[in-house]
């Protein structure tokens, strides 16, 4: 499983269109269901966007899990597992980190480390995303889906300044 950092201070990011998937290359790397390894990001990342495939969604509601109904970055919606789908370990801080889910699915997005919590659900269209400053450590993120009984193809994206 992934080890993940969120920000200081996030803000929700309004994309104004959709991103060009096409134009970003992903790692390639498994479902986090399947890996065992952590990821550990560091300002200056290669490459830029980083990006992590899986599948997201869960039989339970994001806020019961989370114990978190809203957030500064939006309200705490969809359905997720009780394990994280992606853990991240930031090595430093980041002073401008965007944090992006694309799906074809209609998800939500849910951060949660040693600085607090974070939820996002629609950022400009169907998919979230949260754009901040984020402190060292290790955080746990989790893709959820909109609808109960959807299990969203993802890619998470981690952009070092957006």
């Amino acid at each position: 499983m992934r080890s993940i950092r969120i920000p200081y201070r996030p803000i929700v990011r309004y994309l104004l269109g959709s991103c060009a998937i096409a134009l970003v290359h992903g790692l390639g790397r498994q479902p986090a269901a399947a890996q065992a390894e952590a990821v550990t990001l560091a300002p200056g990342f290669v490459p830029n966007p980083t990006i992590f495939k899986g599948t997201g969604g869960g039989d339970r509601p994001a806020a019961d899990v989370v114990e978190t109904r809203r957030t500064s970055t939006g309200l705490c919606l969809g359905y997720i597992s009780t394990d994280p789908h992606e853990e991240v370990i930031f090595e430093s801080k980041f002073t401008r980190l965007e944090i992006r889910v694309e799906s074809d699915l209609d998800t939500t997005l849910i951060v949660s480390g040693p600085d607090g919590i974070w939820c996002n659900d629609d950022s400009g269209d169907q998919n979230p995303a949260i754009i901040g400053q984020w402190l060292p450590g290790k955080y746990q993120i989790w893709i959820g889906a909109y609808q109960a009984e959807e299990e969203p193809e993802y890619e998470l994206l981690f952009n070092d300044n957006p």
